[in-house]
């Protein structure tokens, strides 16, 4: 479950804690303050030593952790070494909470002569990831599509499946399932954020959009992925009782696309 509001609830603590006690096995959560009296995250550089054993001591009990990297720190073709070297404390932070994956948004340059800045930029994030002992996923967004990511031994995929979605109704995608998808991506697949889209919103309830769970489910056990699923609800449109729902349905999805003995 990615935490940044649950219903009124606005502390990180209480999120944690709604979280562990609806049956959540994983957490993600945000490098960054979040917007007061909209939604939380942590502010790394306003956490002392103290204060991060504290908070990876609270996230003890799940069995994998997420760090999603600041909004701010998009990966573009634009300055792509600054931006590396804007997340090295983010990673950094995330090796010291026992988070498995550090996700951030990137957009992958289309023109050749950016291509050298963008590999090199990439082969520092992966020498930041080992050194924290983290793998960094880099998500697809919406109108940048990303299904010929980086493979590398730290850095891979963070595939976001509402923004695939929305991508495929603007006409950016190529014709095909999601399960296609997955299995073009491969090993380079190294998480998955899972939401709903119904035509015109993502980060629905699981269930109340047009995604296809089945084809999401045969992709992932196509390429024997081994990752988790984080559900990015919106709070504005999904309740916490749609939260709780999403986690039924996508085990259900589950379960039903199990293959048959």
């Amino acid at each position: 479950m990615m935490v940044w509001r649950i219903g009124q609830l606005l502390d990180l603590a209480e999120q944690v804690e709604w979280v562990r006690a609806s049956g959540f096995e994983a957490l993600s959560f945000h490098a960054s303050p979040g917007v007061p009296g909209v939604w939380r995250g942590v502010h790394p550089q306003a956490l002392d030593s103290p204060q991060r054993r504290a908070l990876r001591q609270q996230l003890a009990g799940f069995s994998r952790r997420e760090v999603h990297a600041p909004f701010a720190m998009a990966l573009s073709p634009a300055d792509p070494l600054a931006t590396v070297e804007a997340l090295a404390p983010i990673v950094a932070f995330a090796g010291e909470v026992d988070a498995s994956i550090v996700t951030v948004h990137a957009a992958a340059p289309d023109a050749e002569a950016e291509m050298g800045d963008w590999h090199r930029a990439l082969d520092g994030l992966d020498a930041l990831a080992c050194q924290a002992g983290v793998t960094v996923g880099l998500e697809n967004l919406p109108e940048t599509p990303w299904f010929q990511g980086p493979r590398l031994p730290h850095v891979g995929v963070t595939l976001d499946i509402g923004h695939w979605c929305s991508a495929q109704l603007a006409g950016l995608e190529p014709a095909g399932s999601l399960e296609a998808a997955i299995l073009c991506l491969g090993d380079a697949l190294v998480h998955v954020h899972a939401h709903d889209h119904d035509g015109t919103h993502d980060h629905v309830e699981v269930g109340t959009g047009q995604l296809d769970w089945g084809s999401l489910i045969r992709g992932l056990r196509g390429i024997s992925y081994d990752g988790f699923l984080c559900l990015e609800l919106n709070p504005d449109l999904v309740s916490p009782e749609g939260m709780r729902r999403s986690l039924d349905a996508l085990r259900r999805a589950a379960s039903e696309s199990a293959p048959t003995k």
